[in-house]
């Protein structure tokens, strides 16, 4: 491979730091960047496609990785690894920002999310492949995380380092890369029944990722707060509906401006898979009796948290059709 870019990151002048820490100390015998909080750039090296690699190293928790296709500090692709999740399912993680928001309760699952062995107290290479729409993330090695479909659409753009608390990177190296030899990844894909797109009041119709989860992320800044949305559908005969769905981060759910549910789903820690407040659209199922006709339904999503902003819906009865994204009565 053609080498790009060789950096040491031991000059913060040949930086563009928008982090709330930057420094260069020495760490496991290495000068080495300190970073805290946000972006180091690379300035005047955007890229389309090419493969990176640098050396990380963290003493606690922490999630660092590489920005790439930046099209500026709010909004890029991300790739980082988790040492402190080492060996679980999400040790590795594509997580694409949006409006300055991660994005990984909606991006989660075997198409964005992979185990890997990662070292805590110790330098380890996480390497991040990409051309094209699709994308590899490892750690010294080990299988990657391949990613089918990137969820941003830039196709050039500047490349950084990234975290969220402390962490150490050393010796960058980008190479050019024409995409070959990475296997095949999981497709994303929406569960059966599921809502591809809504109307956003006040802004139009969005559609939904290829996973069904509609990312507000994506379309409007988290500082709006809340959103209503809304669909309508219609059944031939008085029938039992079910709706299944999931959300993040506060959602009131309603038909015909009736409430059928209110809750909050957010990030409540490690203990299990549940507590990563994910997206997921069968999170919660509940069924109502319907009467024949044209009916509307409401979501009211509210943003607490800046770790994705979204609902998963798929609803199930007899004869039902859902009616064409637009407003209406």
């Amino acid at each position: 491979m053609t080498t790009l870019l060789e950096h040491t990151l031991t000059n913060l002048s040949d930086l563009e730091i928008h982090a709330e820490q930057a420094e260069v100390v020495t760490w496991q015998g290495r000068q080495a960047l300190r970073l805290e909080n946000g972006l180091a750039l690379i300035p005047g090296h955007a890229v389309a496609d090419a493969s990176v690699e640098v050396l990380i190293g963290v003493e606690g928790a922490a999630y660092p990785g590489v920005a790439f296709r930046v099209a500026d500090v709010l909004n890029f692709e991300l790739a980082y690894a988790s040492p402190h999740v080492s060996g679980q399912w999400d040790a590795l993680q594509y997580d694409p920002v949006f409006h300055g928001s991660n994005t990984w309760q909606i991006h989660h699952g075997p198409s964005y999310q992979r185990s890997a062995e990662v070292p805590t107290a110790s330098w380890f290479q996480l390497r991040v492949d990409f051309c094209g729409s699709r994308a590899a993330i490892s750690v010294d090695g080990q299988p990657p995380l391949v990613v089918e479909k990137l969820a941003r659409t830039a196709e050039t753009g500047l490349l950084g380092l990234w975290t969220y608390r402390p962490a150490y990177f050393f010796d960058l190296r980008v190479s050019a890369w024409d995409g070959a030899d990475i296997p095949r990844g999981e497709t994303p894909s929406a569960a059966e029944g599921s809502l591809d797109a809504w109307f956003v009041e006040g802004y139009g119709v969005v559609t939904c990722e290829p996973n069904g989860v509609i990312n507000l992320n994506r379309h409007l800044p988290m500082s709006l707060g809340e959103v209503r949305l809304t669909r309508r559908f219609e059944i031939p005969e008085s029938a039992d509906v079910t709706f299944k769905f999931g959300f993040s981060d506060k959602l009131a759910l309603m038909v015909d401006e009736q409430m059928i549910f209110s809750g909050e789903h957010t990030f409540r820690g490690f203990a299990d898979r549940a507590a990563r407040g994910y997206v997921e659209s069968g999170m919660q199922s509940l069924r109502r009796l319907l009467a024949p006709g044209v009916h509307r339904l409401t979501a009211v999503l509210r943003v607490t948290e800046a770790f994705g902003w979204g609902l998963a819906l798929a609803a199930h009865g007899e004869g039902l059709r859902w009616l064409p994204v637009e407003f209406g009565v």
